[in-house]
């Protein structure tokens, strides 16, 4: 397979993660500051935040990205985890509270999420996850997720590796990424058996997925060894919902695409959608676990869905059946 046909810097999220496209060898700096944390909203952490840094990523074409990282003690030793602060504003204050409005939903369904893993799991589970959902879930409800650290493996170049070891608070040294790719983008009826190595025999096993996964994926390809059939694009959310659903539908079936798309929203003013170009990736378990449109065509045996949230699915938990 090819790699994702993505031919250009993109920033996916604004809020979560940044994947870049090293094609034009595309060079990018970043800065770092500590905040106050009395100037956002309480986020309601199991630990408390000792300190949050915000990182301003900067690159050419003078495109930004802003992304907080909140730093915390736990069993006497340092984390990290990247957060959504929503800032404290007064009623004047309108254009900041719609600027953040992308913030706001993140730390919602991120509070959905950890009421819910509360509500049906216990200390002892475990739960299989992308690295940054890990520190995360960890942050917000104490539980213990695989695997906690970002592997170099993944990054093509001394600045990406650069940044992204400060972000993750280190490398692992531990394979547990790479398997986690692997069973990603193989088979959802071989991910019991895929993802074995990497469960517990404490507790129930549970698989964390968030559509700002998405913005992993060149990541997820790096480690997994091969190239993805997927594309994607921003579409603008000025025009009405009914109209900009019938854009991206056309768009999922022109040229080599299969009809099967997901939607990954970005911030107020766009959504970034992603489609499928080969027809077996949509029975990948990626494809299967996250809000593809066919997604909702297939049964997975051995995953129970225990709770996903609302704005398009964009967290979703499920329990590995034994």
């Amino acid at each position: 397979m090819s790699q994702p046909r993505i031919s250009f810097l993109i920033i996916a999220l604004a809020t979560t993660s940044i994947t870049f496209s090293n094609e034009h060898n595309t060079q990018f700096s970043y800065s770092q500051s500590a905040v106050e944390t009395s100037k956002y909203q309480d986020i309601d952490s199991r630990f408390p935040i000792k300190s949050l840094n915000k990182f301003l990523v900067s690159s050419p074409g003078d495109q930004e990205l802003e992304m907080f990282v909140a730093e915390y003690l736990a069993d006497n030793k340092e984390r990290r985890a990247i957060i959504y602060p929503v800032p404290v504003i007064n009623e004047e204050e309108a254009d900041a509270r719609d600027k953040n409005r992308h913030h706001q939903y993140r730390q919602e369904k991120w509070q959905f999420l950890s009421a819910a893993v509360k509500k049906h799991t216990i200390d002892s589970d475990r739960f299989i996850t992308y690295w940054d959902n890990a520190q995360r879930l960890h942050l917000f409800t104490g539980r213990m997720a695989i695997p906690e650290q970002p592997v170099e493996k993944a990054f093509s170049n001394p600045e990406e590796k650069s940044f992204w070891r400060e972000i993750g608070n280190g490398f692992s040294q531990q394979e547990q990424l790479i398997v986690f790719a692997q069973c990603l983008i193989g088979n959802a009826r071989d991910a019991k058996s895929c993802l074995s190595q990497l469960y517990t025999d404490a507790g129930d096993n549970y698989i964390l997925i968030s559509a700002d996964d998405m913005a992993h994926i060149q990541e997820i390809s790096l480690l997994a060894g091969q190239g993805l059939p997927l594309e994607t694009r921003l579409f603008s959310t000025d025009s009405d919902l009914h109209g900009q659903i019938r854009q991206v539908r056309e768009w999922a079936r022109e040229g080599e695409g299969t009809g099967s798309y997901m939607l990954q929203p970005v911030d107020e003013n766009f959504v970034r959608a992603w489609r499928i170009i080969d027809p077996t990736f949509e029975d990948s378990l990626l494809a299967s676990l996250l809000p593809f449109t066919t997604a909702a065509e297939k049964e997975l045996a051995d995953l129970k869905l225990v709770f996903r949230s609302d704005w398009g699915g964009y967290l979703s938990m499920y329990q590995i059946v034994n």
